[in-house]
């Protein structure tokens, strides 16, 4: 096989893995229904709608799709811009499945399995800020309303990750691969962020209509 087109099967297949997204496949085998109508088909989505216990095995399957996919790239002797490409591809495929309408999650547990597996003491530089962030979010609703959960504490745990990255690892290809990844958690995450903003105008604007009906049909006669 041309050395090329194995290097480009790596990466399709990678983004085939990444489209086996595990919030969707159990809700649709589990719970018989698909996630995506009521929440995002990951592991805060499932926490929400099906408990802690369903949600956990969510987030660690996903956890554990790109820590393998990590643990298979990092055995082969291939050039550095594979891991780049196929660490990309399995967060794309995850975010915009091809199973599954392009509609998937958002990629901040796929990240941290592949981090997990190439830098692990930056995963546990970045977990105490990430954990912080999201009790920040939960407790102000001001950015509650204005970002969505998982870019707010993806950027958050960000920063103490990239700074350990930058003392400890080279400029290329780890610099790349970090922001690669977190570019594909925040656009996803904005994705998320104003589809929900959508949702909550139209409840709003249902429940205004509703309100404005009901007063109109029980005014009081005049005489």
């Amino acid at each position: 096989m041309n050395i090329w087109l194995k290097y480009g099967a790596l990466v399709v297949a990678s983004y085939l893995w990444g489209s086996v997204c595990w919030g969707l496949v159990l809700s649709f085998l589990v719970k018989h229904e698909d996630i995506r109508l009521k929440d995002n088909p990951g592991l805060s989505g499932s926490v929400r709608q099906y408990g802690w216990g369903y949600g956990l095995t969510v987030g660690l399957l996903d956890v554990m799709k790109g820590y393998v996919l990590s643990l298979v790239l990092h055995s082969m002797s291939i050039p550095s811009w594979v891991p780049i490409a196929s660490f990309t591809a399995v967060i794309v495929g995850h975010n915009w499945p091809v199973f599954f309408q392009f509609r998937g999650g958002g990629g901040m547990a796929t990240t941290v399995g592949i981090l997990l597996q190439g830098y692990p003491v930056a995963v546990l530089w970045a977990l105490p800020f990430a954990a912080i962030a999201g009790v920040i979010w939960k407790l102000v609703p001001r950015i509650k309303a204005k970002v969505h959960f998982a870019p707010f504490i993806d950027a958050v745990g960000a920063v103490p990750a990239a700074i350990w990255i930058i003392l400890h690892k080279p400029w290329y290809p780890d610099y790349v691969i970090v922001v690669a990844l977190a570019a594909s958690v925040l656009i996803k995450g904005n994705q998320f962020h104003v589809r929900a903003q959508r949702l909550r105008n139209y409840a709003n604007g249902m429940r205004e209509r509703f309100t404005d009906h009901y007063r109109d049909n029980n005014l009081p006669p005049t005489t």
